[in-house]
Protein backbone atom coordinates (compact mmCIF):
# COMPACT_ATOMS: atom_id res chain seq x y z
CA UNK A 1 0.00 0.00 0.00
CA UNK A 2 3.09 2.53 0.66
CA UNK A 3 4.10 1.63 -2.61
CA UNK A 4 1.13 2.25 -4.28
CA UNK A 5 0.91 5.83 -2.81
CA UNK A 6 4.75 6.37 -3.60
CA UNK A 7 4.20 5.14 -7.12
CA UNK A 8 0.88 7.61 -7.11
CA UNK A 9 2.41 10.39 -5.96
CA UNK A 10 5.98 10.05 -7.86
CA UNK A 11 3.71 9.86 -11.11
CA UNK A 12 1.41 12.95 -10.42
CA UNK A 13 4.99 14.93 -9.60
CA UNK A 14 6.10 14.29 -13.08
CA UNK A 15 2.59 14.71 -14.60
CA UNK A 16 2.44 17.53 -12.96
CA UNK A 17 6.08 18.80 -14.09
CA UNK A 18 5.43 18.01 -17.73
CA UNK A 19 1.90 19.72 -17.18
CA UNK A 20 3.93 22.79 -16.57
CA UNK A 21 7.10 22.46 -18.79
CA UNK A 22 5.35 24.47 -21.64
CA UNK A 23 5.28 27.48 -18.52
CA UNK A 24 8.67 27.15 -17.72
CA UNK A 25 9.65 28.10 -21.55
CA UNK A 26 7.10 30.37 -21.90
CA UNK A 27 8.73 32.69 -19.24
CA UNK A 28 11.31 33.68 -21.58
CA UNK A 29 11.87 37.76 -21.83
CA UNK A 30 12.14 37.71 -25.61
CA UNK A 31 8.25 37.01 -25.67
CA UNK A 32 6.41 40.71 -26.19
CA UNK A 33 2.68 41.79 -26.70
CA UNK A 34 1.05 44.30 -28.53
CA UNK A 35 -0.21 46.06 -25.76
CA UNK A 36 -2.31 44.64 -22.43
CA UNK A 37 -3.73 40.69 -22.93
CA UNK A 38 -7.24 41.26 -20.90
CA UNK A 39 -8.82 37.85 -20.08
CA UNK A 40 -12.31 37.06 -18.77
CA UNK A 41 -12.64 35.40 -15.95
CA UNK A 42 -15.77 33.54 -15.01
CA UNK A 43 -17.16 32.67 -11.65
CA UNK A 44 -19.41 29.84 -11.19
CA UNK A 45 -21.25 28.96 -7.78
CA UNK A 46 -23.39 25.50 -7.46
CA UNK A 47 -22.30 25.21 -11.47
CA UNK A 48 -24.20 28.20 -11.96
CA UNK A 49 -22.61 31.70 -13.55
CA UNK A 50 -22.10 34.19 -10.67
CA UNK A 51 -20.58 37.24 -12.72
CA UNK A 52 -18.06 37.83 -15.07
CA UNK A 53 -14.62 39.52 -13.73
CA UNK A 54 -12.47 41.38 -17.05
CA UNK A 55 -8.73 41.94 -16.17
CA UNK A 56 -5.69 43.36 -17.95
CA UNK A 57 -2.18 41.78 -17.35
CA UNK A 58 0.70 44.28 -17.36
CA UNK A 59 3.86 42.94 -19.37
CA UNK A 60 5.66 46.55 -19.24
CA UNK A 61 5.29 46.20 -15.15
CA UNK A 62 5.79 42.45 -14.41
CA UNK A 63 6.49 40.79 -17.52
CA UNK A 64 7.12 37.22 -16.20
CA UNK A 65 4.19 37.26 -14.28
CA UNK A 66 2.20 38.47 -17.10
CA UNK A 67 3.32 35.63 -18.93
CA UNK A 68 3.30 33.39 -16.75
CA UNK A 69 -0.47 34.10 -16.27
CA UNK A 70 -1.12 33.81 -19.72
CA UNK A 71 0.23 30.72 -20.35
CA UNK A 72 -1.53 29.06 -17.47
CA UNK A 73 -4.87 30.35 -19.40
CA UNK A 74 -3.46 28.76 -22.58
CA UNK A 75 -3.10 25.63 -20.91
CA UNK A 76 -6.84 25.85 -18.98
CA UNK A 77 -5.01 25.46 -15.90
CA UNK A 78 -7.56 28.08 -13.71
CA UNK A 79 -11.02 26.12 -14.93
CA UNK A 80 -12.71 24.55 -12.22
CA UNK A 81 -9.98 26.32 -9.44
CA UNK A 82 -11.50 28.31 -6.78
CA UNK A 83 -11.56 31.78 -5.19
CA UNK A 84 -9.91 29.84 -2.13
CA UNK A 85 -9.22 32.69 0.11
CA UNK A 86 -11.72 35.02 0.76
CA UNK A 87 -11.42 38.41 2.96
CA UNK A 88 -13.77 41.38 3.61
CA UNK A 89 -12.31 44.37 2.50
CA UNK A 90 -8.90 42.87 1.93
CA UNK A 91 -8.98 40.84 -0.91
CA UNK A 92 -9.81 37.44 -2.84
CA UNK A 93 -7.34 35.05 -3.65
CA UNK A 94 -7.67 31.87 -6.11
CA UNK A 95 -5.65 29.56 -8.67
CA UNK A 96 -4.48 27.04 -6.38
CA UNK A 97 -4.48 23.36 -8.54
CA UNK A 98 -5.43 21.63 -5.48
CA UNK A 99 -8.99 23.87 -4.86
CA UNK A 100 -10.27 21.69 -8.16
CA UNK A 101 -10.77 18.31 -6.40
CA UNK A 102 -8.07 18.22 -3.35
CA UNK A 103 -9.38 18.59 0.27
CA UNK A 104 -10.42 22.13 0.87
CA UNK A 105 -7.86 21.90 4.09
CA UNK A 106 -5.03 22.01 1.37
CA UNK A 107 -6.32 24.52 -0.85
CA UNK A 108 -3.90 27.51 -0.70
CA UNK A 109 -0.74 25.24 -0.16
CA UNK A 110 -0.11 24.71 -3.70
CA UNK A 111 1.37 21.96 -5.57
CA UNK A 112 4.99 20.13 -5.88
CA UNK A 113 6.70 20.90 -9.31
CA UNK A 114 5.21 24.26 -9.82
CA UNK A 115 7.52 26.60 -11.42
CA UNK A 116 8.06 29.68 -9.51
CA UNK A 117 8.43 33.36 -10.77
CA UNK A 118 10.63 36.03 -9.34
CA UNK A 119 9.89 38.83 -7.85
CA UNK A 120 8.93 41.95 -9.71
CA UNK A 121 8.33 44.34 -7.29
CA UNK A 122 7.76 48.12 -8.66
CA UNK A 123 6.22 51.14 -7.47
CA UNK A 124 2.82 50.27 -8.78
CA UNK A 125 0.20 50.51 -5.99
CA UNK A 126 -2.23 48.17 -4.37
CA UNK A 127 -4.90 50.03 -5.12
CA UNK A 128 -8.56 48.64 -5.47
CA UNK A 129 -9.30 46.36 -8.22
CA UNK A 130 -5.42 45.25 -8.73
CA UNK A 131 -4.00 41.94 -9.73
CA UNK A 132 -0.78 40.70 -7.62
CA UNK A 133 1.02 37.54 -7.26
CA UNK A 134 0.23 35.23 -4.32
CA UNK A 135 3.75 33.90 -2.32
CA UNK A 136 5.04 32.17 0.67
CA UNK A 137 7.65 34.27 2.85
CA UNK A 138 10.05 33.19 0.42
CA UNK A 139 9.79 36.26 -2.27
CA UNK A 140 10.50 33.92 -5.23
CA UNK A 141 7.76 31.57 -4.56
CA UNK A 142 4.98 32.94 -6.57
CA UNK A 143 3.17 30.32 -8.96
CA UNK A 144 -0.13 30.29 -10.22
CA UNK A 145 -1.97 31.77 -7.43
CA UNK A 146 -3.31 35.33 -7.44
CA UNK A 147 -5.06 37.77 -5.02
CA UNK A 148 -7.64 40.86 -6.09
CA UNK A 149 -7.62 43.96 -3.71
CA UNK A 150 -10.67 44.47 -2.91
CA UNK A 151 -9.70 47.69 -1.43
CA UNK A 152 -6.24 49.53 -1.43
CA UNK A 153 -3.98 47.80 1.09
CA UNK A 154 -0.64 49.97 0.61
CA UNK A 155 1.38 47.71 3.69
CA UNK A 156 1.27 45.29 0.24
CA UNK A 157 3.24 47.96 -1.81
CA UNK A 158 6.58 46.94 -3.00
CA UNK A 159 6.41 43.44 -1.15
CA UNK A 160 4.39 42.12 -3.95
CA UNK A 161 4.68 41.64 -7.51
CA UNK A 162 1.54 43.89 -9.19
CA UNK A 163 0.73 42.97 -12.46
CA UNK A 164 -2.88 43.49 -13.52
CA UNK A 165 -5.96 45.25 -12.48
CA UNK A 166 -9.79 44.60 -12.76
CA UNK A 167 -11.27 46.64 -15.96
CA UNK A 168 -14.92 45.35 -15.00
CA UNK A 169 -17.04 43.22 -12.56
CA UNK A 170 -15.46 44.82 -9.66
CA UNK A 171 -18.59 44.33 -8.07
CA UNK A 172 -18.24 40.76 -8.11
CA UNK A 173 -15.17 40.86 -6.20
CA UNK A 174 -17.02 42.59 -3.47
CA UNK A 175 -19.93 40.02 -3.50
CA UNK A 176 -16.84 37.17 -3.18
CA UNK A 177 -14.98 38.91 -0.69
CA UNK A 178 -18.13 39.37 0.95
CA UNK A 179 -19.01 35.70 0.79
CA UNK A 180 -19.65 33.29 4.15
CA UNK A 181 -16.82 31.82 4.99
CA UNK A 182 -15.13 29.62 7.81
CA UNK A 183 -12.68 30.32 10.12
CA UNK A 184 -9.56 29.79 7.69
CA UNK A 185 -11.40 31.88 5.05
CA UNK A 186 -12.90 29.57 2.41
CA UNK A 187 -16.12 30.41 1.34
CA UNK A 188 -18.65 28.05 2.57
CA UNK A 189 -19.59 27.37 -1.17
CA UNK A 190 -16.97 26.95 -3.73
CA UNK A 191 -16.48 29.95 -6.17
CA UNK A 192 -15.04 28.52 -8.83
CA UNK A 193 -13.49 30.62 -11.75
CA UNK A 194 -13.01 29.75 -15.59
CA UNK A 195 -10.43 32.18 -17.09
CA UNK A 196 -10.30 32.72 -20.81
CA UNK A 197 -8.64 34.80 -23.47
CA UNK A 198 -10.68 37.85 -24.85
CA UNK A 199 -7.73 40.18 -26.78
CA UNK A 200 -5.35 43.18 -25.83
CA UNK A 201 -6.26 46.72 -24.71
CA UNK A 202 -3.28 48.05 -27.50
CA UNK A 203 -4.06 51.90 -25.86
CA UNK A 204 -1.17 54.51 -25.85
CA UNK A 205 -1.24 56.56 -23.01
CA UNK A 206 -0.77 59.89 -23.39
CA UNK A 207 2.24 61.82 -21.67
CA UNK A 208 1.41 63.84 -18.47
CA UNK A 209 1.35 67.99 -18.65
CA UNK A 210 3.93 69.63 -16.26
CA UNK A 211 2.10 71.83 -14.31
CA UNK A 212 4.87 73.18 -11.44
CA UNK A 213 7.66 74.69 -11.39
CA UNK A 214 6.19 77.28 -14.35
CA UNK A 215 8.84 76.91 -17.19
CA UNK A 216 11.90 79.38 -16.96
CA UNK A 217 11.78 79.81 -12.79
CA UNK A 218 14.75 80.94 -11.40
CA UNK A 219 15.75 80.82 -8.19
CA UNK A 220 14.39 77.48 -6.96
CA UNK A 221 14.82 77.52 -3.76
CA UNK A 222 15.61 73.59 -3.07
CA UNK A 223 16.53 74.38 0.22
CA UNK A 224 12.55 74.40 1.14
CA UNK A 225 9.92 71.95 0.00
CA UNK A 226 10.04 72.13 -3.42
CA UNK A 227 8.01 69.56 -5.54
CA UNK A 228 7.78 68.93 -9.44
CA UNK A 229 4.09 68.25 -10.51
CA UNK A 230 2.25 67.36 -13.56
CA UNK A 231 -1.17 66.00 -14.44
CA UNK A 232 -2.40 62.33 -13.96
CA UNK A 233 -3.49 60.37 -16.94
CA UNK A 234 -6.63 58.08 -16.51
CA UNK A 235 -4.92 54.85 -17.71
CA UNK A 236 -1.48 55.87 -16.11
CA UNK A 237 0.29 53.19 -13.58
CA UNK A 238 3.96 54.43 -13.14
CA UNK A 239 5.34 57.88 -14.16
CA UNK A 240 8.83 57.95 -15.06
CA UNK A 241 10.81 61.36 -14.34
CA UNK A 242 14.12 62.51 -15.80
CA UNK A 243 16.04 65.45 -14.51
CA UNK A 244 19.52 66.54 -16.41
CA UNK A 245 21.46 69.60 -16.64
CA UNK A 246 21.51 68.71 -20.14
CA UNK A 247 18.62 69.68 -22.57
CA UNK A 248 19.12 66.68 -24.85
CA UNK A 249 19.37 64.37 -21.22
CA UNK A 250 22.21 62.36 -22.54
CA UNK A 251 23.29 62.53 -19.11
CA UNK A 252 20.92 62.15 -16.72
CA UNK A 253 21.22 63.89 -12.66
CA UNK A 254 18.14 61.98 -11.23
CA UNK A 255 15.55 59.40 -12.99
CA UNK A 256 12.94 57.92 -10.95
CA UNK A 257 9.68 55.73 -11.14
CA UNK A 258 6.97 56.66 -9.15
CA UNK A 259 3.15 56.02 -8.87
CA UNK A 260 2.23 59.23 -7.73
CA UNK A 261 1.87 62.77 -9.80
CA UNK A 262 4.51 64.74 -7.67
CA UNK A 263 8.32 64.63 -7.06
CA UNK A 264 10.03 66.39 -4.23
CA UNK A 265 13.72 68.12 -4.88
CA UNK A 266 13.81 69.51 -1.50
CA UNK A 267 16.71 67.07 -0.71
CA UNK A 268 18.49 70.02 -2.25
CA UNK A 269 19.99 70.08 -5.79
CA UNK A 270 23.30 72.50 -6.05
CA UNK A 271 22.55 75.98 -6.47
CA UNK A 272 23.04 78.23 -9.15
CA UNK A 273 22.39 74.98 -11.95
CA UNK A 274 19.68 74.99 -14.82
CA UNK A 275 17.80 71.74 -15.16
CA UNK A 276 15.43 70.31 -17.40
CA UNK A 277 13.15 67.78 -16.61
CA UNK A 278 10.42 65.55 -18.43
CA UNK A 279 7.62 62.87 -17.86
CA UNK A 280 6.17 59.43 -19.57
CA UNK A 281 3.56 57.58 -18.42
CA UNK A 282 3.53 53.68 -18.71
CA UNK A 283 -0.09 52.55 -18.68
CA UNK A 284 1.39 48.55 -18.04
CA UNK A 285 1.72 48.23 -21.61
CA UNK A 286 2.94 51.08 -23.30
CA UNK A 287 4.94 53.88 -22.36
CA UNK A 288 3.48 57.54 -23.57
CA UNK A 289 6.12 60.05 -25.52
CA UNK A 290 8.13 62.36 -22.93
CA UNK A 291 6.08 65.27 -21.85
CA UNK A 292 7.51 68.59 -23.21
CA UNK A 293 10.66 69.45 -21.48
CA UNK A 294 10.92 71.84 -18.72
CA UNK A 295 13.34 73.55 -17.00
CA UNK A 296 14.28 75.72 -13.93
CA UNK A 297 17.27 77.34 -12.12
CA UNK A 298 18.15 76.59 -8.33
CA UNK A 299 18.88 79.46 -6.23
CA UNK A 300 22.63 80.17 -5.64
CA UNK A 301 23.75 79.07 -2.29
CA UNK A 302 23.40 81.49 0.66
CA UNK A 303 26.25 82.09 3.57
CA UNK A 304 25.33 80.49 6.67
CA UNK A 305 22.27 78.50 4.80
CA UNK A 306 20.43 80.70 2.95
CA UNK A 307 21.17 84.00 4.51
CA UNK A 308 20.08 87.32 3.07
CA UNK A 309 18.77 90.68 3.85
CA UNK A 310 16.94 93.15 2.93
CA UNK A 311 19.17 95.98 4.06
CA UNK A 312 23.07 96.47 4.58
CA UNK A 313 22.75 98.64 7.87
CA UNK A 314 21.94 94.96 10.18
CA UNK A 315 24.46 93.15 11.87
CA UNK A 316 24.61 89.40 10.04
CA UNK A 317 24.62 86.73 12.85
CA UNK A 318 26.95 83.75 12.68
CA UNK A 319 24.81 80.64 13.25
CA UNK A 320 26.48 77.33 14.83
CA UNK A 321 25.68 74.98 14.48
CA UNK A 322 23.25 74.90 11.43
CA UNK A 323 22.11 72.14 10.61
CA UNK A 324 20.82 71.43 14.01
CA UNK A 325 19.49 68.26 15.93
CA UNK A 326 17.25 71.44 17.56
CA UNK A 327 19.18 74.33 19.35
CA UNK A 328 20.75 76.87 17.70
CA UNK A 329 23.16 79.74 18.89
CA UNK A 330 23.18 82.96 17.27
CA UNK A 331 25.77 85.65 17.73
CA UNK A 332 26.66 88.80 16.56
CA UNK A 333 23.05 89.88 17.66
CA UNK A 334 22.07 93.67 18.38
CA UNK A 335 20.43 93.93 21.81
CA UNK A 336 17.16 94.25 21.62
CA UNK A 337 16.91 92.53 17.88
CA UNK A 338 13.83 90.71 17.51
CA UNK A 339 14.10 86.86 16.13
CA UNK A 340 11.00 85.48 14.96
CA UNK A 341 10.89 81.48 14.05
CA UNK A 342 8.23 80.39 11.31
CA UNK A 343 7.57 76.94 9.65
CA UNK A 344 7.16 76.55 5.31
CA UNK A 345 3.71 77.37 6.24
CA UNK A 346 4.41 80.84 7.42
CA UNK A 347 2.95 80.11 11.05
CA UNK A 348 4.82 81.54 14.09
CA UNK A 349 6.93 78.63 16.08
CA UNK A 350 8.95 81.03 18.30
CA UNK A 351 9.77 84.42 18.83
CA UNK A 352 12.36 86.53 21.47
CA UNK A 353 13.90 89.66 21.96
CA UNK A 354 17.52 89.56 22.56
CA UNK A 355 18.75 90.76 25.61
CA UNK A 356 22.78 89.78 24.87
CA UNK A 357 24.66 89.35 21.39
CA UNK A 358 24.24 85.78 22.02
CA UNK A 359 21.42 84.06 21.65
CA UNK A 360 19.77 80.38 22.16
CA UNK A 361 17.21 79.55 19.86
CA UNK A 362 15.69 75.83 21.19
CA UNK A 363 13.30 73.90 18.83
CA UNK A 364 13.87 70.82 20.13
CA UNK A 365 11.08 68.73 19.54
CA UNK A 366 10.00 70.23 16.61
CA UNK A 367 9.63 68.14 13.36
CA UNK A 368 12.52 67.74 10.99
CA UNK A 369 12.61 70.20 8.14
CA UNK A 370 13.54 73.60 7.01
CA UNK A 371 12.20 76.75 9.31
CA UNK A 372 12.52 80.24 8.41
CA UNK A 373 13.96 82.95 10.66
CA UNK A 374 13.85 86.44 10.58
CA UNK A 375 15.76 89.31 12.76
CA UNK A 376 14.39 92.88 12.47
CA UNK A 377 15.39 95.70 14.68
CA UNK A 378 13.87 99.21 15.67
CA UNK A 379 15.01 101.00 12.16
CA UNK A 380 12.46 98.17 10.60
CA UNK A 381 15.51 96.43 8.97
CA UNK A 382 15.78 92.94 8.56
CA UNK A 383 17.62 89.50 7.86
CA UNK A 384 16.01 86.48 7.07
CA UNK A 385 17.25 83.05 6.17
CA UNK A 386 17.32 79.37 7.21
CA UNK A 387 17.31 76.97 10.02
CA UNK A 388 17.92 72.97 9.28
CA UNK A 389 16.32 70.81 12.17
CA UNK A 390 17.63 67.03 11.54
Amino acid sequence: MIKKITLIVFISILAIGEFYSQALTALAPTYTYTGKPRFQIETRRNNITWGIIKVELFPNIAPHHTRNFDSLVGQTFYDTTAFHRVIPNFMIQGGDPNSRHGPINTWGQGQVGQPTVNAEFTVAKHLRGRLSAARSANINSATSQFFICQVAYPSLDGNYSVYGRVTSGINYVDSIALAPRDVNDHPLTKIEMFVTYIGSNDTIPNPPALIAPKNDSMEVDTMLLTYLKWTPESDGIIYHLDISTDSTFATITTTVNTPNTIYSISAGLPGGTKYFWRVNTNNGGHFSAFSPVRHFKTQMPYNDVGLKNNSLQINKPLIFPNPSAGKFTFSNIEIGNKIEVKDISGKLIYETIAKDVTVLIDLEGKEKGVYIFRISNSRSEALQGKLIVK
